[in-house]
């Protein structure tokens, strides 16, 4: 029940609740959805009424985020074609189509190593996860989305794409996912698929932690990754399940968190 000022205003009140809905009837797939980002963008668009599908190889936590939406885990390796085929037409069977697609996952690997010392195994790792991942999601996620007649797509950079990043793979990588979204956008705006890039800053993410604890032990003191101003998932989250409502149709481009 609304109080106070909402509870007086029906005006209000009846945008208070539109916020709460946004997404009532939106078929929405985040991957990486199991922990960090993902998962508060999961939670926050089942919050605002969406149907969520969960994409991520992590099972575990996976479906435990699926239980807490009253969503549905699909394992997915976002490397691997057939994996994300799959995974893409289990929703195409279940709901028919598909209004919105978050992609967040992401690895980061190589932290603080000289140019010298990265090995470009290490290199093409993150590049298959981070670029090539945000990619093969994009290519089966927009027929479902054309069989909605629009569709609503965030792809997940970093600031660490035009700022200084822990790791040289990873730093080029968002850089590339940023150069993936805003081509997808031109290309794409004709199908109704909007495409926007949002690049967040430093978010308190199991990732960012890990990168942190490193900085520590070889340094032996926190320096710019320190944690001391670390955003949450939450506010991140937000963003993401506002650019999956109506209500973002005009937004174009990309977006910067803190």
């Amino acid at each position: 029940m609304l109080r106070g000022f909402a509870a007086e205003h029906p005006v209000r009140q009846t945008m208070l609740l539109g916020v709460q809905m946004e997404l009532k009837s939106k078929v929405i797939a985040v991957v990486g959805g199991a922990t960090g980002i993902g998962k508060a963008t999961a939670e926050i668009c089942a919050t605002r009424g969406a149907t969520v599908y969960i994409l991520d190889y992590n099972a575990a936590d996976g479906l435990a985020t699926a239980e807490a939406t009253k969503g549905t885990f699909i394992q997915v390796n976002v490397t691997d074609e057939a994996s994300v085929a799959a995974a893409f037409a289990k929703i195409g069977e279940t709901s028919g189509h598909l209004d919105g697609l978050v992609q967040t996952a992401g690895i980061l690997k190589g932290a603080f190593l000289t140019i010298e010392e990265f090995t470009p195994e290490v290199f093409r790792q993150v590049y298959e996860v981070n670029v090539t991942g945000s990619f093969l999601c994009a290519k089966y996620a927009v027929p479902l989305m054309k069989k909605a007649g629009k569709g609503a797509i965030v792809l997940t950079s970093s600031a660490a794409a035009y700022g200084a990043s822990s790791s040289y793979a990873y730093g080029s990588s968002k850089g590339g996912v940023s150069s993936l979204g805003i081509t997808m956008q031109a290309k794409l705006a004709d199908d109704n698929i909007r495409v926007n890039v949002v690049h967040p800053g430093s978010i308190a993410t199991r990732m960012k932690l890990a990168v942190v604890e490193e900085e520590l032990l070889r340094f032996g003191k926190p320096g710019s990754h320190g944690n001391a101003k670390l955003g949450e998932p939450e506010g991140v989250g937000k963003l993401m399940a506002w650019l999956m409502s109506d209500d973002a149709d005009y937004v174009r481009g990309a977006l910067h968190t803190r």
